[in-house]
C-alpha cells in the first residue's frame, strides 16, 4: 500500500510548523515598543528570507539525501519522530514582552526568520514531505504553492500584528495551535509506520 500525504496533509504541516501560529508572539515580543514602519520591514524582511531558506531546502534536499545515500524510510522516520518531539507551548504560557533595549534591523534574520518562522519542525516537515510524496512536476508545483501561501499567511499576520493582538488572539492562537499539535503527532506516528511497511519492518494495518 502507497502511503503519500494529500495536499490538506501538507498544508496542515506546514502551517503548524512554518505558520503564523509560532511566530507571531517571539515576533511581537522583540518588536514591542517599535514604530508600525519598523515592525512591517522587518515583517518583509523576515518573511522573504524564510521563505528563500524554505525554498532552497525543498529544491535541494532530493539532491543531498541521494548524494548521502539516505532512504526515504530514513529520512521518513528521522524528521516525523523530530516532528513528535517538538512540544507545543502551554496555552497561556506566551506573552509578549517589552524588548530591554530597542531591536537592531538585524533580528529579521534572527530570531524571526529564525527560528520563529522557519522552525526545525519546519525544515523536518519539508524534507518528510519531499521524501514520501511522488516526485513528478505537477506534485512539487503544488508543495511549493502551498509553502507559499503558508509564507504569505505568515507575512498578513506579522503585517498586522499589533491589530491581531489588540483583539485578544494572543490567548486563542496557542490553544489552536495546542489542539492542532495533536493532529500533526498523529500524523507524523502514521509517517512513521509507513517507513517500517517499507523496510517490512511491519505488514501495515488491513
Amino acid at each position: 500500500m502507497n502511503f503519500e500525504l494529500s495536499y490538506g496533509d501538507i498544508f496542515i504541516l506546514f502551517f503548524l510548523t512554518l505558520g503564523p501560529l509560532k511566530a507571531i508572539l517571539p515576533f511581537a515580543r522583540v518588536t514591542r515598543g517599535t514604530d508600525l514602519d519598523f515592525q512591517r520591514t522587518v515583517a518583509w524582511r523576515s518573511t522573504a528570507i524564510a521563505t528563500a531558506i524554505a525554498l532552497v531546502v525543498a529544491l535541494l534536499a532530493p539532491l543531498v539525501l541521494g548524494n548521502w545515500h539516505v532512504s526515504s524510510p530514513a529520512v521518513s522516520i528521522a524528521q516525523a519522530l523530530r516532528i513528535v518531539m517538538q512540544t507545543p507551548p502551554a496555552p497561556g504560557s506566551a506573552a509578549p514582552q517589552a524588548s530591554p533595549s530597542p531591536p537592531s534591523p538585524a533580528i529579521a534574520v534572527f530570531p524571526v526568520a529564525i527560528p520563529a518562522i522557519l522552525t526545525a519542525p519546519g525544515i523536518a516537515a519539508i524534507a518528510v514531505i519531499i521524501s514520501l510524496n511522488k516526485h513528478d512536476l505537477a506534485n512539487e508545483v503544488m508543495v511549493i504553492v502551498l509553502l507559499l501561501v503558508v509564507m504569505v499567511l505568515n507575512l498578513l499576520t506579522l503585517w498586522n500584528n499589533e491589530t491581531i493582538l489588540k483583539h485578544g488572539l494572543a490567548g486563542i492562537l496557542p490553544v489552536v495551535g495546542w489542539v492542532l499539535a495533536v493532529l500533526q503527532a498523529a500524523l507524523a506516528v502514521q509517517i512513521i509506520l509507513h517507513a517500517l511497511r517499507v523496510l517490512e519492518v511491519m505488514r501495515w494495518p488491513a
